[in-house]
C-alpha cells in the first residue's frame, strides 16, 4: 500500500477593501484560518485530492454535488465524495451522529442548558440508512441567560466528514468518517457585516468580547479520534460506549488568541522558495489583495512577519474548538492504480485501544500532532504576536492531557509511573519564565504550562520512568518500621530484617 505524498498548506488570496500599495510591501494574516471553523452548513464535493495540513488530512475538490449519488459527480474521475456534515440536535434518546443540549456559561460561573432555538440558514442533506450515510445540518442555535440576566447566544457547530471513497479496483469504499470537529462560538444577531451565516432573517456575527465554559456530548456512530487538539482551556475529554456507538464528552473554557495582521515587507516571502510564490505576493501587493496564511505554513513565515508587524497583535478572538482526525483508506490517483493509507497520528496512538489525550493551547499558531520524540524529547511549538493590541504582553497556556501508556510507547519506557522535565525556551534556546506542572493519575498524565510569553516559544518535555520505590522492614527490639525509598537505609540502632 503507497502512502499519498504530503502537500504543503494551500495559500488563499482573500481580495479586500484594503487600497492598494507599492510592491514593496503586502497586507497578510497569517495563523488562525482553518477550514473547518468557518463551516455552518453542510456540504458535499467531488474530491480530487487529499493531503495534509498540520496533522489534520483536508480534501481539495470544489465541484458540488446534491447528493452521494449524483451521476455528475460519480460518473467523474475523481478520489471520491466527501460530505462536510453538521451533526444535528439529538431527537431521542438513541440517535447516533447527532449531539446532546449543551450547558453553557461564565468562565468563572455556574452553567446552564442552553435553550435550543433552531438552525443556521444553508445546505442540508438527507440520511441515506442503506449506505450509512448520516443526516448533515447545519449549526444549531442556542441561548442562555448569563448572571446578569441578559441573553446570550451561541452556534455549536460539531462536525464530522464523511467519505465515499474509489476503489483502484472500481466502485466505492464503505462510509468513512476521519475527521471530527466541535466548534462553539458566541454570536450577536444583530450584526449588519462579517455574518458568519443567516439565522431568522438576522445576521449572525462573531461575538467575542467575554470568555464563556461549556460542556457538550456528541454522540457518534463510528469511534472518534484517538488524538484531538484545539483552543480551549481547562480541558476535559472522556468516551465512552453507546449503544452500537460512542459518546465523546468535552468541555473547558474559551480562549482569546491575538491576532496577527498588517503590512510586511515582500521581501519576506523570497526566503521561502517552497513556500508562497513569489508571483502570487508581488499580484497582492499590487492590487491590494490580503495574503492569508493558513496554519499549515504559517510558523514558517512567523518569526519575520512577527517581526515586521512589531509584535504586535490587531485585536484579540474568543475561540472553543478541537478537532482530529483517523485514519482512511482512498483511491490516489489513476497513474497509481492503488488504494492509499492517508491520515492517523503514528502507531502508538492508533494502536491503542482507547482514547489516548489531548492538546490545548491559546496560541496563534501551534503544531496539533500527537507527541513525537525530537533529540530525546518531545516537543511542541508555539507561536503568537508578544504583545496585545493594547502592548500588554501576551500570556500563553498549554496543555497535554495524555495516556501514560502511549507516552511510554514513545519513549520505550517500562510500564512504571513517569516522571517529567519541562521547560519553555524562546528561539535562541534561552529558558523563558513559565509556571509548570506534572501530576500522573488513573493512567493519564497532565501536563500544565501556563504564564509564558509569546512569540515563537518551545515547549520541551523529557519523561523518564520513575525510579521503583524498595522497602525493607528494620527492628530495634519490639520496635518495628517499614523503610520505602530508592536506597532505603535503616535508621541508626535498627538493623534490616533479612
Amino acid at each position: 500500500m503507497k502512502k499519498i505524498g504530503l502537500l504543503l498548506s494551500v495559500l488563499a488570496l482573500v481580495i479586500s477593501n484594503v487600497p492598494a500599495t507599492a510592491a514593496q510591501e503586502v497586507s497578510v494574516r497569517i495563523g488562525i484560518e482553518d477550514e473547518l471553523l468557518g463551516v455552518y452548513e453542510s456540504s458535499i464535493t467531488k474530491v480530487g485530492w487529499i493531503g495534509v495540513r498540520n496533522g489534520l488530512p483536508y480534501f481539495d475538490g470544489n465541484v458540488p454535488c446534491s447528493s452521494f449519488s449524483d451521476s455528475q459527480c460519480t460518473k467523474l474521475s475523481h478520489v471520491g465524495i466527501v460530505g462536510t456534515t453538521i451533526l444535528p440536535l439529538c431527537a431521542d434518546s438513541s440517535e447516533l451522529n447527532c449531539f446532546e443540549s449543551p450547558l453553557i456559561g461564565s468562565s468563572s460561573g455556574s452553567k446552564a442548558l442552553g435553550q435550543y432555538l433552531g438552525n443556521a440558514d444553508g445546505f442540508t442533506f438527507a440520511a441515506d440508512k442503506e449506505s450509512g450515510i448520516s443526516k448533515g445540518s447545519t449549526s444549531s442555535i442556542f441561548s442562555i441567560q448569563d448572571k446578569d440576566n441578559l441573553q446570550r447566544y451561541f452556534a455549536v457547530t460539531p462536525l464530522i466528514r464523511q467519505l465515499k471513497a474509489r476503489k483502484s479496483t472500481g466502485g466505492y469504499s464503505e462510509i468513512q468518517a476521519p475527521i471530527f470537529s466541535l466548534d462553539m462560538k458566541e454570536i450577536g444577531l444583530e450584526g449588519k457585516t462579517n455574518c458568519l451565516f443567516i439565522f431568522k432573517q438576522k445576521c449572525a456575527s462573531h461575538k467575542s468580547s467575554e470568555n464563556f465554559s461549556a460542556e457538550i456530548t456528541v454522540r457518534l456512530e463510528k469511534t472518534p479520534p484517538k488524538w484531538l487538539a484545539g483552543r480551549i482551556t481547562g480541558p476535559k475529554v472522556s468516551i465512552s460506549n453507546f449503544g452500537a456507538g460512542k459518546k465523546i464528552f468535552v468541555s473547558g473554557s474559551s480562549v482569546s488568541i491575538p491576532v496577527a495582521e498588517g503590512l510586511v515587507p515582500t521581501s519576506i516571502f523570497a526566503k521561502y522558495p517552497r513556500g508562497v510564490p513569489m508571483s502570487s505576493v508581488l499580484t497582492a501587493a499590487e492590487n491590494g489583495s490580503k495574503i492569508v496564511i493558513d496554519p499549515g505554513m504559517a510558523i514558517m513565515y512567523a518569526s519575520d512577519v512577527f517581526s515586521a508587524l512589531k509584535e504586535k497583535s490587531v485585536e484579540t478572538v474568543n475561540f472553543w474548538n478541537i478537532n482530529g482526525s483517523s485514519p482512511l483508506t482512498a483511491f490516489c490517483a489513476e497513474d497509481l492504480q492503488v488504494d492509499c493509507l492517508q491520515g492517523g497520528n503514528g502507531p502508538c496512538v492508533e494502536n491503542s485501544n482507547e482514547f489516548v489525550g489531548l492538546l490545548a493551547t491559546n496560541a496563534l499558531i501551534f503544531s496539533r500532532n500527537p507527541p513525537k520524540l525530537i533529540d530525546e524529547e518531545i516537543q511542541f511549538l508555539l507561536a503568537s504576536p508578544h504583545l496585545l493590541p493594547n502592548s500588554k504582553e501576551a500570556i500563553g497556556n498549554f496543555s497535554l492531557e495524555a495516556s501514560s501508556s502511549m507516552l511510554r510507547c514513545v519513549y520505550g519506557l517500562p510500564d512504571l509511573p513517569l516522571s517529567a522535565e519541562i521547560s519553555v525556551v524562546n528561539d535562541a534556546g534561552v529558558e523563558k519564565v513559565a509556571t509548570k506542572s506534572f501530576s500522573e493519575k488513573n493512567g493519564f498524565s497532565y501536563i500544565s504550562v501556563n504564564n509564558f510569553t509569546f512569540s515563537i516559544p518551545k515547549i520541551k518535555i523529557k519523561l523518564s520512568a520513575a525510579k521503583k520505590k524498595v522497602s525493607i522492614t528494620c527492628v530495634k527490639g519490639k520496635n518495628k518500621k517499614v523503610i520505602s525509598g530508592d536506597k532505603p537505609v535503616c535508621p541508626a540502632g535498627y538493623k534490616k530484617v533479612i
